[in-house]
């Protein structure tokens, strides 16, 4: 978790360069946002917290984690 504006990928580079497995929180899959899908770190560390409590439940997680400003909508289809 970097902050992408002072230090741009950074952390992709890094875990590139470590053989590190990396991946996206899966935003898009379960929801529709009115604004930009960038988060805090706090918000990212969060939903993956929320989601472990909730038995991988990745919509829940985010549901309950993302501010409402992000205007956060269930997609009805979220294979």
């Amino acid at each position: 978790i970097v902050d992408r504006n002072r230090l741009p990928r950074a952390a992709i580079q890094r875990a590139e360069k470590l053989g590190l497995a990396t991946a996206k929180l899966p935003i898009s899959r379960f929801l529709k946002l009115s604004t930009t899908k960038v988060l805090t770190c706090n918000h990212v560390f969060e939903i993956m917290m929320k989601c472990r409590e909730n038995e991988s439940d990745w919509e829940k997680a985010m549901i309950d984690v993302l501010p409402q400003r992000k205007n956060a909508r269930l997609l009805k289809n979220n294979n």
